[in-house]
């Protein structure tokens, strides 16, 4: 288990354990072993350490340790996943990702094929990515995946788009709209879910954005959020395509993501 994943698919999502449970049951059929990362230094935190401790006792004795693993001071582990009973063992270690001590607790997830790994995760980022190509009709390569029931898809990670215009680079690959500097100094991206409106321009040849404000409390706190957000996060109200062709296709693609993500119209 030394190689690394061919990530072909991330997960995009608004919150994540029940997310990433639906993933993991997507591709289980297609795996054999699961690795855990284990932080038991999360054991003792505040507010749901108490939860950890409670499955980690119940699940611990049937876990197989793996010493040489071991990575970033967590403690590696496996299951089979093969069997109903590991199968359970994982699902009850993911519910724990739920909970901000949970996330760091199962710090990071593997699946394996024999030894290829297929999927892996590090909660406490909401972050999944899986290799499509070993998991047959299911997922396929260049595919975005409707998670049926959660507000959240799978996104290839594959550059759908790119392009130069107005001395600056654009970019649509896997979730993002990315814009790079001519010099390559500074690049910006900015997650496609937060996307409200995209219409064509007068001219046809560009899109113009709408984002969506965040949800900040109406208090001093809130407020200043808010201002330091405006400052630091910027997102880009128009989008120079260069043709009216790529304009529709680019509008086509985030319009597909968006509807397997929740269902959304531009």
């Amino acid at each position: 288990m030394g190689s690394e994943l061919a990530r072909t698919h991330t997960l995009e999502c608004e919150r994540f354990a029940d997310e990433f449970s639906s993933v993991v049951e997507l591709v289980l059929p297609e795996t054999t072993t699961a690795r855990l990362y284990i932080d038991e230094a999360e054991l003792e935190m505040d507010p749901d350490g108490d939860a950890c401790r409670r499955t980690w006792a119940a699940v611990r004795p049937h876990l197989d340790r793996v010493p040489g693993a071991d990575r970033n001071g967590t403690v590696a582990w496996t299951c089979p996943t093969t069997t109903e009973r590991g199968r359970e063992h994982l699902f009850d270690l993911i519910a724990l990702t739920d909970g901000i001590a949970g996330a760091h607790f199962v710090f990071r997830v593997e699946l394996y094929q024999t030894d290829a790994p297929v999927l892996e995760s590090i909660p406490h980022h909401s972050a999944v990515g899986l290799d499509a190509s070993l998991l047959g009709e299911e997922i396929r390569s260049g595919e975005i995946v409707d998670l049926s029931g959660e507000t959240a898809c799978l996104v290839p990670t594959e550059t759908a788009f790119e392009w130069t215009a107005e001395q600056r680079r654009w970019r649509i690959a896997g979730g993002s709209l990315c814009v790079e500097t001519i010099d390559g100094r500074k690049t910006s991206c900015y997650g496609l879910t937060n996307l409200r409106r995209a219409r064509k321009s007068d001219d046809g040849t560009g899109l113009v954005l709408a984002w969506e404000p965040d949800d900040l409390p109406d208090d001093a706190i809130g407020r200043l959020l808010s201002w330091t957000m405006d400052k630091l996060y910027t997102p880009p109200v128009a989008v120079p395509c260069g043709t009216a062709d790529r304009a529709t296709a680019v509008r086509a693609h985030v319009q597909a993501i968006l509807e397997a993500y929740d269902g959304r119209e531009l």
